[in-house]
């Protein structure tokens, strides 16, 4: 459009308006001419610049504006203690609750089940079944969407964060999903927000718990490590997130995973 108002301003007031456009000739891919008219900007008026200039630079700047937005991970806040962010259940056309696509596997109200789904609906990557969840740092043997961080400290939103037994084998361990971390000024987490099913709050074990499986729960990092039984052993996390994970433990799985015929 402004080269159209150009051309026609040129070619009213060749003289009185600016300075004749420069006339360039090429050809296309096809062989098909192309003219272009250019002018020197500095003999531009002010007036035209005002007028019809200044929508380019608006949008220009709109589309600055938006280049430099500040990415919403980077503007989030924590979300509300005992608020249940997962979308677990929905209506069907009968007006009956049913579980959402992202929980209609696994058993329903154990912590793998729930785990897996929230992982699924915040990362869009679905696991397969792995076992228990002490078990669940075998992933990269199954999947080649997600690696692990043996790093306990990393503490990386939006993973699965992995609890072993401490000393009774017997147990099965228990998984959780990092909703929000909130760190000191090094980088150090301090407190971990996270939601998971059949865990520390849940008043109903082994079953799904509507209104208690999913809850957001804040504890401090110290408290988020362990308990009296359980350890933190490491992170089921998306492939390509920035964190810091041991490769080698990764690559070795992928290795595995390739000798035993998985897509890798």
């Amino acid at each position: 459009m402004r080269l159209v108002y150009l051309l026609l301003l040129t070619l009213l007031f060749p003289t009185a308006v600016f300075a004749q456009p420069y006339r360039t000739v090429s050809y296309d891919a096809s062989g098909r001419k192309v003219i272009t008219y250019t002018c020197d900007p500095n003999e531009t008026p002010d007036w035209f610049k005002e007028n019809y200039l200044k929508e380019e630079k608006t949008e220009a700047s709109i589309l600055s504006e938006e280049k430099a937005e500040v990415p919403p991970e980077q503007r989030k806040t924590p979300p509300k203690e005992n608020s249940i962010p997962a979308k677990i259940e929905t209506v069907d056309a009968n007006g009956k609750e049913i579980f959402t696509e992202n929980y209609r596997i696994g058993y329903a109200g154990q912590c793998t089940w729930y785990a897996r789904g929230r992982f699924r609906e915040v990362n869009g990557v679905e696991l397969p079944t792995i076992g228990y969840a002490k078990d669940w740092l075998m992933a990269p043997l199954v999947s080649d969407k997600v690696d692990v961080c043996l790093d306990v400290n990393a503490v990386p939103e939006h993973s699965i964060a992995v609890y072993a037994p401490k000393t009774d084998n017997s147990l099965k361990g228990h998984v959780v999903f990092v909703e929000y971390v909130e760190r000191d000024t090094k980088g150090n987490p301090v407190n971990v927000y996270y939601t998971d099913a059949n865990g520390k709050q849940d008043i109903e074990k082994n079953k799904y718990t509507k209104g208690c499986d999913g809850q957001v729960i804040k504890e401090s990092f110290r408290e988020f490590r362990e308990n009296r039984h359980l350890k933190l052993v490491g992170y089921v996390v998306k492939n390509n997130i920035d964190t810091v994970c041991d490769t080698t433990y990764n690559n070795s799985r992928r290795n595995m995973r390739c000798q035993n015929g998985i897509n890798c």
